[in-house]
């Protein structure tokens, strides 16, 4: 039999654990919480879009029509900040930030094609630097969408694809300027150079690790 200051430890020893093991699922419950921040700021993007393809079809200025469509793409870069430094990663909030994220660059880009391609503002080149722009979303659409609908795990994000994102956020806005000022072709197209790289090496590595969890 365990003596008695034995038996205390061994009860002080067992509380332990279980107070450990009581603060895991506190948090594990917290992170997995659907309606956060982060998720509100996924969902004012969505709405940002919105304002953003107004502004394109009743011919506002472009200057502010990059500044808003700016503003929609740092709710992107603070939305996952805020996800990691309080512990509110989860699979809703992946899926979440991916949709909302398409619906942004995507939508904004069809909408430039149907307004400005039809009002003769887009030239060859503008069309050609969007599909440079968008090879990550090309390459990778069909699987994204099988695990946006679909109880797939969501592979982390490399850094190739941060990269590409990032890129993308300077590309799009100077692509709209160019538009309207001509020299900003200059910084739009080499950025789609390089975005159509790093975006279709990150297509790839997607799909490899989406088909690597499904096997898993």
């Amino acid at each position: 039999m365990l003596s008695p200051a034995l038996a205390i430890l061994f009860m002080r020893m067992q509380k332990g654990k279980i107070r450990k093991k009581v603060k895991e699922i506190k948090s594990k419950v917290e992170s997995e919480k659907k309606f956060t921040i982060p998720t509100a700021l996924n969902i004012s993007r969505v709405l940002l879009t919105f304002v953003v393809a107004y502004m394109i079809i009743i011919g506002s200025s472009i200057v502010n029509i990059v500044i808003v469509f700016s503003i929609a793409a740092l709710t992107d870069w603070f939305d996952g900040r805020i996800a990691r430094k309080y512990n509110l990663v989860n699979s809703f909030g992946a899926k979440a930030d991916m949709a909302a994220d398409r619906f942004l660059w995507v939508g904004t880009a069809l909408v430039l094609v149907i307004v400005w391609g039809m009002n003769g503002q887009f030239e060859n080149i503008h069309f050609l630097q969007l599909f440079l722009m968008f090879m990550r979303e090309i390459i990778a659409l069909p699987f994204a969408l099988v695990a946006l609908f679909s109880g797939s795990v969501f592979p982390s994000a490399r850094y190739v694809a941060k990269a590409t994102t990032f890129m993308q956020g300077f590309a799009l806005p100077a692509l709209m300027l160019s538009v309207y000022y001509p020299s900003w072709i200059y910084v739009s197209f080499p950025l789609s150079i390089a975005i159509a790289v790093t975006g279709t090496i990150s297509g790839l590595y997607y799909i490899k690790d989406v088909s690597k969890l499904n096997e898993q």
